[in-house]
């Protein structure tokens, strides 16, 4: 049986075709590809034989395309980006041989169970290792504006100028008392003011993305809140509300863990108040394979507790 055309080329010949078409000349190529120039007419010679008509006509000490060679350009250049990507997927594949995996994430994220996302990924990858990396949810995201990190799953809002923010999971953020007869009804900014509170993540302040949520509300009524007692720990305000300080916030993700007292009484805000959880990334830099895998799995992973977490409530 006769063989097509397309059969009787080969993806070297394509490369050297464009290449040649890129830089004007065979010799140019030919350097470009690391071979000799005759290896680069050649490969030419044979493509315009199994084509059955010239791509190039002489020019100076260079080539042109003839108008065969311009309609065959579009194609080919297509061509040799589709198999020069699949190519790369397969060595992507191999790249998770070994390694580091390093993500950056928000503060305390054992509630959400990333332990257990990162067995599962370990068990699918036994040669690499896992950096999970950050406290708060504003030094992570200058990290991965500076480069430092690839990615970070953070909670908005955020300064994102010049990242891509992509909001992938929500989880109500609930006021906190000792004093059940401050969770009786929803938790309003005015009442706030008059509270003694308890803030954590006191190193981050007003960085941090709940405070900024807060604050932006009591600026919205020309008012400020301020904190009696701030810390860096969530267990250690959890700790002072219980013992009658002050009252704190807290995402509901968090009432499920185990240094939450249970004598505690939580209310929702008025209006709700939401941690949203975004993946951030450069825009202009590709994620290596094991990174883009990772953020798959806890993206499909937060989905899976949030929906745990609703069915609680």
């Amino acid at each position: 049986m006769e063989q097509s055309k397309a059969e009787l080329l080969s993806l070297q010949q394509i490369r050297c075709f464009c290449a040649a078409l890129e830089l004007g000349s065979f010799t140019a190529a030919a350097r470009a590809l690391r071979v000799s120039q005759p290896a680069v007419a050649e490969q030419i010679r044979r493509l315009e034989q199994a084509l059955g008509t010239d791509l190039f006509v002489r020019a100076g000490r260079g080539v042109v395309a003839t108008e065969a060679g311009r309609v065959f350009a579009d194609h080919a250049s297509q061509s040799l980006r589709a198999v020069e990507d699949a190519a790369e997927s397969i060595g992507e594949l191999a790249a998770l041989q070994s390694g580091t995996v390093a993500v950056g994430t928000f503060g305390e994220p054992s509630a959400w169970r990333l332990d257990e996302l990162v067995a599962a990924f370990l068990r699918r990858h036994p040669a690499v290792s896992v950096r999970l990396v950050g406290r708060n949810s504003s030094a992570v995201v200058e990290r991965v504006r500076r480069g430092e990190l690839e990615a970070g799953i953070v909670v908005l809002p955020i300064d994102g100028d010049n990242l891509h923010v992509h909001p992938i999971v929500r989880d109500e953020v609930l006021y906190v008392s000792a004093s059940h007869e401050r969770t009786r009804k929803p938790a309003t900014i005015e009442r706030l003011v008059s509270t003694p509170l308890v803030f954590y993540d006191a190193d981050s302040g007003e960085q941090d993305p709940i405070r900024r949520q807060l604050t932006e509300r009591a600026q919205a009524l020309g008012i400020r809140l301020q904190p009696k007692v701030e810390v860096e720990l969530k267990d250690i305000a959890l700790r002072l509300v219980a013992a009658g300080i002050g009252d704190t916030y807290l995402p509901s993700a968090y009432t499920h863990a185990p240094y939450y007292p249970n004598r505690l009484g939580t209310a929702s805000f008025g209006p709700p108040l939401y941690d949203t959880f975004a993946i951030v990334t450069h825009p202009g830099r590709r994620l290596t394979p094991g990174v883009r895998e990772l953020l798959t799995d806890i993206e499909a992973h937060m989905r899976t507790v949030a929906h745990a977490f609703d069915q609680l409530r």
